[in-house]
């Protein structure tokens, strides 16, 4: 646990010779100490013999010599034997307690005992003791005191010859005291440098040792480490080359692998094996480094109504669709860089030292990769939309190419689908004055910029107004009057349709409260509703809200929803539809004859009105297909219960036709464009059967 959180601080590097060199300094304590203990147990051992032999040789002579009064040659022995500067002093004392011959001469006459108790002060009280034994035993006590001296004791007889029987007070004593405190310290400082210098020899050793084999690990390591702060940071082409059958060769073989397999789950998609984002960001952003003289071309391709496709047969036969058409794209795309960015978008890319002409080589791939695909017993029929990108590569960057090409895609979509646009300095222009006009229409409604008209529907058998159609107009001080095919996209984009369709749907009931107090009462107002507004979970309730707020009958308000719209989400449709009709709000189906209604979900719906789209209009009664086309929709109509419009008149033989096969009601320019709320008053009176 220790070793784990030093290795959070510090590398192994430091750890190791840190660790060695507290092993080597703890085990110089432990040796040292070891070692002077043992030789101070040694020496103490060396220097009591030597101590207790020369006491006893000094004893006897001293017991031959004293009666003889001969003390000069016991002096000179003595002086000799001092000469020793470990020996502290040597002295003899008389039956009387007095020093009468001592290695220092002051002492000579002092009482023995009181420099006894100088000499061994811890000690005193136990030499005394061995002193007064001298009278019942003798023998030499000769013994390490105090662990720093050597105390040798030994009796000595002096007779009297006017006693017959020796007592206590005839015995004196020999006294040596023998210093080891240099000897051990000498000793100490000895073994000290020896042991320095073996473990300086043993560490230089392991210092020439490690640095060796640091730098042969060392850089194994560094190698390894630096391939994987590069590989952290995304640089997936590193590999590591280390040789060997050692654990750093292993370890590098093993990162190696993971990078590999790391390279094809970050770098491919795992459902076609092409290049995935990452990868396709990597190798156009290589290539680009690497080619800055050449031209880069980027396409952006997106299948048209795959959702449809998952929806009507599940995402299993959605997933082989795409592993197919992957297929087909690099069978027809050889030779470039091909990747899924995700769903069924899809990117090629290359480069070229001449500025390419991308059309026809489209126009092939475009007709090439549309077609059918078999899956299983379906056969499914794809087209595609392709954004294309062509820039300057020492110009461009990756982000700089996919941006481009996705906003031509966006285009081509807007379009019509299964087609090609090719990103130019028109189309930046266009998608600069859609980034503007997004930004200034998120204010809008608080600056006031939009403002409702009112287009009159006829009754073609009273020939008069019957209600009016409330449509949304903008005009911003700074890029003055915009259309509506420019502005509501920008919002069903953005999801600003659905805070605008309630302030619109507001704005129709305070007119309707106007027109009543003007004593109008008898028209309806048509308010287009978006699909976004119908799958708010609280639009009909907003929509009561509103109603209620501004006291309006359900009955004055009528909502269109175009055909496509209902169909994007039928059973949602029909359960809020069927909401609003319970409330007295009549449905009308917008566009009818340009989308793919299924009639099982429009008899379901509670509808009032189908407004004939315009392009069924436009050329009759001189289309014939166009005349039948009309015809069959008012009889459909009329089958279902449903009352019929036919939007875009613009001619009096319209009118004529329309009115001849039973259309109800009519709107178009040719009784009058959208107009402002005020003008509408002027026409309510109008009879319109003279224009006929």
């Amino acid at each position: 646990m220790f070793l784990d959180k030093l290795l959070l601080f510090f590398p192994i590097r430091v750890i190791f010779p840190v660790f060695v060199v507290v092993v080597f300094i703890l085990a110089g304590i432990f040796f040292g100490y070891y070692e002077v203990s043992e030789s101070n147990k040694k020496i103490k051992r060396e220097k009591l013999r030597e101590v207790c032999r020369l006491t006893a040789s000094f004893h006897e002579e001293v017991e031959y010599l004293k009666d003889k009064k001969n003390l000069e040659f016991l002096e000179r022995k003595l002086i000799n034997i001092s000469s020793d500067p470990n020996i502290d002093i040597i002295f003899i004392s008389s039956p009387s307690g007095k020093v009468i011959l001592s290695s220092k001469r002051k002492y000579i006459g002092e009482k023995s005992i009181s420099l006894v108790k100088k000499i061994t002060p811890n000690s005193y009280s136990y030499i005394t003791e061995v002193i007064k034994g001298f009278g019942k035993k003798t023998g030499i006590f000769c013994q390490v005191i105090d662990e720093k001296k050597i105390i040798a004791v030994s009796p000595i007889l002096f007779s009297n010859k006017n006693r017959r029987n020796l007592r206590p007070l005839d015995i004196g004593f020999l006294f040596v005291s023998y210093k080891l405190d240099d000897i051990l310290n000498r000793y100490k400082k000895e073994i000290l440098i020896k042991l320095v210098a073996q473990f300086g020899l043993l560490f230089s050793i392991f210092i020439i040792i490690y640095t060796g084999f640091n730098k042969m690990v060392g850089e194994r390591i560094d190698t390894i480490i630096k391939a994987v702060n590069r590989i952290s940071k995304g640089e997936l082409d590193v590999k590591i080359d280390l040789n060997g059958r050692d654990e750093f060769s292993l370890i590098a073989s093993v990162i190696n692998n993971l990078v590999n397999r790391l390279n094809r789950y970050i770098k491919y998609d795992y459902l076609t094996g092409l290049l995935n984002r990452f990868g396709l960001e990597k190798e156009i952003e290589k290539l680009i480094k690497q080619n800055k003289n050449s031209w880069s071309v980027f396409i952006f391709i997106d299948l048209d109504n795959f959702k449809e496709v998952n929806d009507t047969f599940g995402h299993d036969t959605g997933d082989i669709l795409l592993q197919k058409f992957a297929k087909r794209l690099k069978l027809l795309a050889d030779g470039k860089l091909i990747g899924r960015l995700g769903g069924d978008e899809f990117i090629i890319f290359f480069q070229s030292l001449k500025k390419p002409e991308v059309e026809k080589m489209m126009e092939l791939w475009m007709e090439q990769l549309s077609g059918d695909i078999q899956i299983g017993d379906q056969l499914i029929y794809i087209t595609l939309t392709a954004g294309i990108s062509i820039k300057k590569t020492s110009q461009t960057d990756f982000y700089d190419l996919f941006k481009e090409s996705d906003i031509a895609l966006y285009y081509g979509k807007k379009k019509g689908k299964k087609l090609f646009v090719i990103f130019d300095d028109q189309l930046r222009t266009k998608e600069e004055r859609r980034i503007l006009l997004t930004d200034i229409l998120k204010k809008s409604i608080n600056n006031n910029d939009f403002y409702l008209v009112y287009q009159p529907v006829i009754n073609l058998r009273t020939n008069k107004v019957s209600s009016v159609e409330a449509l949304l107009r903008m005009k911003n001080g700074e890029v003055g009057e915009v259309s509506p095919s420019e502005f509501v996209p920008i919002l069903e984009e953005t999801g600003m349709i659905r805070e605008v369709g309630f302030w619109v749907i507001s704005q129709v009931c305070k007119q309707i409260k106007l027109w009543e107090k003007k004593g109008i009462n008898q028209i309806s107002v048509s308010i287009n509703i978006d699909i976004q507004q119908i799958l708010d979970k609280e639009f009909v309730k907003k929509v009561a809200d509103i109603l209620l707020e501004n006291n309006v009958k359900p009955h004055k308000i009528k909502l269109e929803l175009t055909e496509s719209e209902a169909m994007k989400f039928p059973e949602t449709v029909i359960r809020v539809l069927k909401d609003l009709h319970n409330m007295g709000i009549e449905i009308a189906i917008d566009d009818f004859g340009t989308g793919y209604s299924s009639l099982s979900y429009l008899k379901m719906m509670p509808v009032s009105y189908i407004k004939i789209d315009r392009s069924f209009i436009r050329n009759i009664p001189l289309s014939k297909s166009d005349s039948i086309l009309a015809t069959s929709i008012v009889n459909l109509s009329k089958s279902l219960g449903y009352k019929t419009i036919a939007e875009g008149v613009e001619k009096k033989s319209q009118v004529l036709f329309l009115q001849e096969i039973g259309c109800d009601y009519i709107q178009g320019f040719y009784f009058s464009k959208p107009i402002p709320s005020e003008d509408i008053e002027e026409l309510l009176e109008n009879d319109f059967s003279n224009i006929y």
